[in-house]
């Protein structure tokens, strides 16, 4: 069987169909993940190819015993080659008020310059990759395992140090920020929602 698949010339203006259709399915599987609401963080990294930070929101929790957490990094970007050599990095979940620091570590401020960190406070810790001072909440980690996926690499740390602060979390979804707004889940003394429950049976409706 051939290594790569052929490409179909098969219209008037001599374009490849597959090479359309791939395309297509490209762009419809980035629309569906854009309608899908993330947390914004900054991962950054320090050592001997210097600071590095970037703007990330494919971030997860992967284990609480011992804690592990993961980071997906296109091998593109700067900070990739530095994590690699470093072995340390540090995720920094952003407020939702640190709209300006998620775009200057994206590469696309609106005002200033791309990857500056001066654009806000940041301390150290135990693997002096940079921990941003008023995040809701800071991972220092130290690489445990790195995994190829397309054109992304997946780091999962070990975590060596924990921090949290107040506010809400900054989300973005369909190519824009947001902030988080809670439902509330109790009502007012006397206010009558589900006519048809008892108490219990309301609020754990509620709480669902």
């Amino acid at each position: 069987m051939p290594d790569t698949l052929p490409i179909q010339v098969d219209n008037k203006w001599g374009l490849s169909t597959l090479g359309t259709a791939v395309t297509l399915e490209r762009e419809r599987f980035l629309d569906a993940m854009s309608r899908s609401a993330t947390g914004v963080t900054v991962v950054t990294t320090n050592g001997a190819l210097g600071r590095f930070g970037q703007t990330v929101s494919a971030m997860s929790s992967v284990s609480a015993d011992p804690q592990m957490l993961l980071v997906c990094i296109s091998r593109k970007s700067p900070i990739h080659a530095a994590i690699v050599q470093h072995r340390v990095f540090a995720v920094n979940v952003l407020r939702a008020d640190h709209r300006r620091i998620a775009e200057v570590f994206s590469g696309r401020p609106r005002v200033g310059t791309p990857y500056d960190f001066g654009v806000a406070r940041w301390d150290l810790d135990t693997t002096t990759s940079p921990l941003l001072a008023g995040a809701v909440a800071t991972f220092d980690c130290e690489l445990e395992q790195s995994v190829a996926a397309g054109t992304h690499e997946v780091f999962i740390g070990r975590v060596v140090g924990v921090g949290t602060g107040t506010g809400s979390p900054l989300l973005y979804a369909q190519r824009s920020y947001g902030e988080l707004h809670a439902f509330p889940n109790r009502v007012a003394p006397g206010e009558i929602v589900f006519p048809d429950m008892n108490e219990t049976e309301e609020l754990d409706l509620r709480e669902l």
